[in-house]
């Protein structure tokens, strides 16, 4: 495989499948400026920037280096903190400098990183003046929103933050350091075209980590292999290796499959492929289906965001999986494709038990379909977790519900971290379902729940919290809904 590892295009031969790019960065490339802070992807300590050619331009993004597999990373352009030391600071180390954004210095790398990266992809009119600056704040929030600091020393960053000029982000000085923008984007170029010969190749071998380049070698490969991990983004699967200590011989690769990469709506259903990442299906579905990007938002890190997909989200069969709750209200359904055949299950058919679902060996997900909600449907969800960002739900309730007048003429409730699968609340439903809206029904709710779900307690919540909270956020969806 070949990265361009900051100015420099680097050839790795065989790299293991389990090798994760912050190992390699520091017991390989021997450049230390990248930290690991807590090796699950929470603290972006380890925040690299990797860019691709998309659309004829090169697309950078934050990624959490301790959580992405090196093998998943050829044909990039990947830019650590050393890349950008030189006798000059970068303006971004420069604010942090001149703001005293500094303190115990361990998180800072991340920080860097996090924040050259949001600068690189913020409109230049965003930080034309102050004011303007302002009505975007929350932008680097969120862009800062994975770097966890332990010293609490985020108005300092934010600060250093609002001082950074308007610049055209082709003219960024972290290209100077690269050689030129023109330069990195032809070695991309060489890169993959020398990837795809070697691909085409009779002479090449299957290596530890696969990454079929068509929905057919994919299928195959699967299918002659089925014990052999599929990974996508691999911000769960890493953590089998990082906190696990598991070792991986092979892995299967799904994301350089083009099929698999495309979102589209068609006849009033949103198909969204394997490959896609939840940052493109937050941007995807904010005019489309708002209330998918509002959840993202909740949803870990963008650094995870840039890599995790939403067909992840759903294969790895959590309990606490965000995403599913309300794929299950707006009644999503599954391709799934075993060899070249291929079959459609509902979501609700999907999950059969704790972390057990209705795959077959050797098939895996191909795309979700998701109906849009019909204009008299109202959907809402609601994340409840310690932290606003960056955490897992204690539980997450989705609901979607059509009102004729004051009577409930369609209502649908899901929820995760209730039970050991996301669940449709049936009975609560079917209590519901044709009654006039009333606070006499309304105070009925928490029994009708209680009938549905029996949560346990755990670290994140107790068993009568969930219960409690989860019933007033169904109260709460109706009386929005009647108003």
């Amino acid at each position: 495989m070949r990265v361009l590892l900051n100015q420099t295009a680097t050839q790795i031969i065989e790299p293991a499948a389990d090798i994760t790019l912050l190992q390699w960065l520091r017991e390989s490339a021997h450049l230390s400026a990248t930290k690991e802070g807590c090796a699950v992807g929470d603290c972006g300590a380890c925040t690299v920037i990797v860019g691709r050619i998309q659309q004829g331009v090169i697309a950078y993004q934050s990624v959490n280096a301790c959580i992405a597999l090196l093998g998943s990373l050829d044909g990039a352009h990947v830019i650590t903190l050393d890349g950008l030391q030189a006798q000059q600071l970068h303006p971004v180390q420069q604010a942090l400098i001149d703001c005293h954004a500094s303190q115990c210095g361990f998180c800072t790398p991340g920080f860097v990183m996090s924040l050259v990266v949001w600068w690189l992809n913020t409109k230049p009119s965003v930080l034309s003046s102050p004011e303007a600056f302002a009505k975007h704040r929350h932008g680097v929030e969120l862009a800062l929103s994975g770097n966890l600091c332990r010293c609490t020393g985020y108005q300092p960053i934010l600060l250093a933050a609002d001082q950074l000029a308007p610049m055209d982000r082709s003219k960024d000085p972290l290209f100077e350091l690269m050689g030129g923008y023109d330069r990195c984007f032809k070695q991309l170029q060489t890169m993959q075209a020398k990837t795809a010969d070697s691909l085409s190749s009779k002479d090449f071998q299957t290596p530890a980590y696969q990454t079929p380049s068509s929905l057919e070698e994919l299928a195959l490969a699967y299918e002659a292999a089925p014990n052999i991990r599929l990974v996508a983004g691999s911000t769960d699967l890493a953590l089998d290796i990082t906190q696990g200590l598991k070792s991986m011989d092979s892995l299967i690769d799904v994301s350089g499959v083009a099929q698999l990469q495309q979102i589209q709506v068609c006849d009033n259903q949103m198909h969204i492929g394997a490959g896609v990442s939840l940052s493109e299906v937050e941007a995807f579905c904010g005019q489309r289906l708002p209330v998918m990007t509002h959840l993202l938002a909740r949803f870990a890190s963008r650094q995870v965001r840039n890599r995790a997909t939403l067909v992840g989200n759903i294969a790895n069969s959590s309990p606490i999986a965000d995403t599913p709750p309300l794929l299950l209200v707006l009644e999503a359904k599954l391709l799934l494709q075993q060899g070249m055949n291929q079959r459609t299950i509902a979501l609700k058919d999907f999950y059969l038990g704790y972390k057990q679902n209705a795959l077959a060996s050797g098939e895996f997900i191909h795309s979700l379909i998701i109906p849009l909600p019909s204009k008299a449907m109202q959907v809402s969800v609601e994340k409840v977790s310690k932290r606003a960002e960056d955490d897992i739900s204690a539980t997450c309730v989705a609901m979607s519900v059509t009102l004729q007048q004051d009577i409930i003429t369609q209502i649908s409730i899901a929820c995760g971290g209730m039970a050991a699968i996301p669940k449709m609340a049936t009975n609560t439903q079917g209590q519901l379902l044709g009654k006039q809206l009333t606070p006499k029904l309304l105070s009925q709710v928490p029994s009708m729940l209680a009938q549905d779900y029996q949560p346990i307690d755990d670290m994140r919540a107790s068993a009568a919290y969930r219960q409690q909270v989860t019933a007033n956020l169904i109260q709460g969806f109706l009386q929005e809904a009647f108003a």
